[in-house]
């Protein structure tokens, strides 16, 4: 086998300074910012700083680490002072990514083609067909514009004689270009006469690029392109949705998409329309549940079968994951030799593959000097500093070494260079890793000026984004004239009027109608436990039965009641119901819970959702929140604020949100939702109450917040049949039953491709209700004569309202078939 037996390794004690050669004079290119920095004073900073933090959290500019309590919700962390690089210093750069893209491509062809290099031993077999990121079913599949990579990311590090090498290549599916570009907005913004007046090089071209070579891989005019997310859940998912936003492009998740006959299809509430081009943020094995990874829920069914097809491009191609691996990277000097004819301009970090005899030698002779790390990332290890091992356990690890060593790969362990960070009002040094980035235009290779900078979170720690570390800018500092390009409108230049939005895809309409849905449930229970909790501990036998008949509307599957064919319940256990049904988050139907539920889904479209309605979406997640010894009597008051702050919700809904199809479908969720819990509700009164019973009446107007619109109508006097006129029948009061029918039918007629039958169904269940005349019944009065008319006909609306609860869930699956998952409806009636 033909490798590089010699690698050059980094012996060198004190770390680069990037700042300061003498640790007191700035070097050359540093000068002007550090100039500028003396004279904005550190006060003035200070103050710039505060106002770009603020506009990080209002425009929710995020990065999720696993471990920390924020998760999804922490804001990305970005140091003021940019990183420089001299525009000498960039060519050198420059030139050594792009060939090492070009080499990384043709390696990839071999790979997934001829795999001559394997046969003629230039290559290991054992790198290749025990690379669990080896995808079979695309070996000779064609790829766009005859490239497994559309884009490259390389980590690069300077060692300590200021010589700049690469760590590490991200060949399937690159992140952090998205944030290389908010960082430029942001810092530019901080520093903006310090930019103007620095000639830095823009990355606005870079991304034009990007997106003009995603248009050509479509051969149509007007494509498709999506850009493919495992969702808001991902550490990178702001970038995603930003990146998505900035070059035009539709983010979806893979349940958005849809393979149909070998074709790619997004579900949109319009319809499905075909897709060209993916640009994928989704790892290699986990995109296709059918071809490759069968645990996989965030990939698109049968996408292999279509690109097998032709028929859709993706980038990266699948399967570029394959050489993601430090253990290709002793292999590369010779393989640029082989396949370019040319040295390697650009020296990667001295690493050593396990698997061959030699290597494993070395690193078993050296482990003090070496981190060691999985040959195949996808086997899940942490890096092992080998310094950092106690002495008993480096035998045992050598051991681990030696029974499978091409499962292993080391790199030497190298000092990283340190740049100026802004902390607190001063400048500190920390290691720093840049990371850019190659783009294939389809005619060439073009890399970003600069990129994203990885800073360690403290002195002599990890550069690692996980474990806290924060960003920089970089800025090539160019000496000729620089492209002012900016893919964002110039706001001296008019722009052209437009009132209609893109297809919404059909995952958002899922998320907001259930956004609606879960809004109003969590309205609705909050409501009914508010008079049950206030009465409960004063309730005599009679209206203890009421509050148990007030609970039974919420038909909960998880209570803690006995049954009421044993016994009946006590008070003291209807007070540990409802204060279960309030705070266990573990419980499905609780209140807690749902309200996480409205978190969940919000934050699923939180990039659609406005500062504030994300602002009170949290607040609302955190409004029911009992500490232990939290006294009973303090219940009341927190669900007041729970509602208060569900009502403001309401009033966003109404007046913030343009009436597009997404708040269609949030307030078709609501007014649903509303519909589903009155009818609930309705039946209590249909079964004639006894006398004692009658004080159901008060808490059923209280739950629908009627009260004051019952008693301007009949003061004081309750009475069922009026009650019922009041949350049933009348069309002027937004909590009754046929305001709510009466919404669903308009709202429904404005989605596109409704189905007349769905339609018709609601109609006639509106009609049916309105053909019941309240003042033709006769409700039996305590101490009064019944008729058997009034039984009968509450008897009638008895069965009437069981229907309308049976109608309205399979109206709402047939809109979710229809709209969401595109799948057959079937008609529906009242009375099926």
């Amino acid at each position: 086998m033909t490798v590089d037996l010699y690698q050059t390794s980094l012996h060198y004690a004190a770390a680069y300074d990037e700042l300061s050669a003498d640790g007191v004079t700035p070097r050359p290119h540093w000068a002007h910012l550090m100039e500028s920095l003396r004279e904005i004073g550190p006060e003035e900073l200070g103050r710039r700083w505060g106002r770009a933090e603020r506009r990080i959290r209002e425009n929710g500019i995020t990065y999720n680490i696993y471990s920390d309590p924020l998760g999804a919700n922490r804001p990305w962390k970005i140091d003021i002072l940019p990183l420089l690089i001299s525009a000498n210093e960039w060519r050198y750069i420059e030139a050594g990514i792009i060939q090492r893209a070009q080499l990384m491509s043709l390696l990839l062809e071999d790979l997934y083609g001829s795999q001559n290099l394997v046969a003629e031993g230039h290559f290991p077999a054992a790198l290749l067909y025990a690379n669990p990121a080896f995808l079979r079913p695309l070996v000779g599949v064609p790829v766009p514009a005859h490239s497994y990579l559309h884009m490259l990311a390389v980590d690069l590090a300077r060692s300590p004689d200021g010589q700049w090498w690469v760590l590490a290549d991200r060949t399937q599916a690159p992140s952090g270009s998205g944030y290389a570009l908010e960082n430029r907005t942001i810092v530019s913004d901080v520093l903006p006469n310090l930019f103007r007046t620095s000639n830095v090089l823009r990355l606005a071209p870079f991304f034009r690029a990007q997106r003009e070579a995603l248009t050509s891989l479509a051969q149509r005019n007007n494509p498709r392109i999506v850009l493919l997310t495992p969702g808001p859940f991902n550490e990178t998912y702001f970038e995603h949705s930003y990146t998505a936003r900035y070059l035009g492009f539709t983010l979806v998740e893979g349940a958005d998409l849809t393979v149909r006959d070998r074709c790619v299809y997004l579900k949109t509430v319009d319809g499905l329309e075909q897709v060209d081009v993916i640009l994928r943020r989704v790892d290699d094995s986990f995109c296709d549940p059918l071809e490759l990874r069968s645990d996989s829920l965030l990939g698109v069914p049968g996408l292999v079968d279509a690109i097998v097809a032709g028929n859709v491009k993706v980038a990266n191609a699948l399967g570029s994951g394959l050489i993601e691996t430090a253990a290709v990277i002793p292999f590369l000097p010779g393989l640029s030799r082989h396949l370019l004819g040319e040295k390697l301009k650009l020296p990667s970090v001295a690493t050593w593959w396990c698997g061959q005899e030699y290597a494993l030698d070395w690193v078993l002779n050296h482990l003090d000097s070496v981190v060691v790390k999985p040959a195949f990332p996808s086997r899940g290890m942490e890096p092992v500093f080998g310094a950092e091992l106690p002495h008993a356990e480096k035998g045992k690890f050598a051991e681990k070494l030696r029974a499978h060593p091409y499962e292993y790969v080391a790199q030497e362990q190298i000092a990283l260079s340190t740049a100026p960070v802004w902390d607190h009002g001063r400048l500190n040094s920390r290691s720093v890793v840049l990371r850019t980035y190659v783009l294939n235009t389809g005619s060439g290779w073009t890399a970003i000026p600069g990129g994203l900078v990885r800073v360690a979170e403290a002195e002599g720690s990890v550069v690692s984004m996980q474990r806290g570390g924060h960003s920089k800018d970089v800025w090539v500092l160019w000496d000729g004239p620089v492209d002012t390009f900016s893919l964002l409108h110039p706001r001296n230049e008019p722009v052209e009027l437009r009132r209609v939005s893109r297809g919404v895809p059909s995952s958002v309409a899922d998320n907001v109608f259930w956004l609606g849905r879960y809004v109003e449930r969590a309205e609705n229970i909050a409501r009914i436990l508010r008079p049950m909790i206030s009465r409960v501990r004063r309730a005599d036998e009679a209206e203890l039965g009421c509050l148990i008949r007030l609970h039974s509307c919420l038909e909960s599957r998880h209570s803690k009641l006995p049954k009421a064919k044993d016994r009946r319940p006590t008070s003291l256990e209807l007070e540990q119901e409802m204060i279960s049904l309030m705070t266990d988050v573990k419980r499905p139907d609780s209140l807690a819970s749902t309200l996480a539920e409205v978190s969940r889904v919000g934050g699923n479209v939180r990039e659609r959702l406005s500062a504030d309605m994300m602002f009170l979406i949290g607040q609302l997640r955190d409004s029911i929140v009992v500490e232990p010894g939290t006294p009973f009597l303090e219940y009341p008051a927190m669900l007041t604020s729970c509602l208060e702050l569900l009502s403001a919700f309401s009033g966003m809904e109404r007046e913030n949100i343009n009436r597009g199809l997404g708040w269609l479908f949030l307030t078709t969720g609501r007014r649903l939702e509303r519909a589903i819990y009155l009818t609930r509700q309705l039946r209590e009164i249909t079964a004639p109450l006894a006398e004692q019973d009658w004080s159901l009446l008060e808490c059923l107007l209280e739950v629908a917040d009627s009260s004051m619109t019952y008693r301007t109508r009949y003061y004081t006097t309750l009475q069922p049949l009026a009650v019922l006129d009041v949350l049933m029948a009348d069309e002027t009061n937004p909590r009754s039953l046929d305001f709510q029918l009466s919404h669903l039918v308009d709202l429904y007629q404005k989605l596109p491709r409704h189905l007349p039958d769905d339609s018709q169904a609601m109609r006639d269940a509106l009609a049916l209700l309105r053909n019941f005349d309240l003042r033709e019944l006769t409700y039996p009065l305590p101490n009064g004569a019944s008729t058997g008319n009034g039984s009968e006909g509450l008897s009638r609306l008895e069965r009437f309202l069981r229907d309308l609860e049976q109608l309205l869930p399979s109206w709402s699956n047939n809109l979710s078939s229809r709209y969401f998952s595109h799948a057959r409806t079937l008609p529906i009636a009242i009375g099926q």
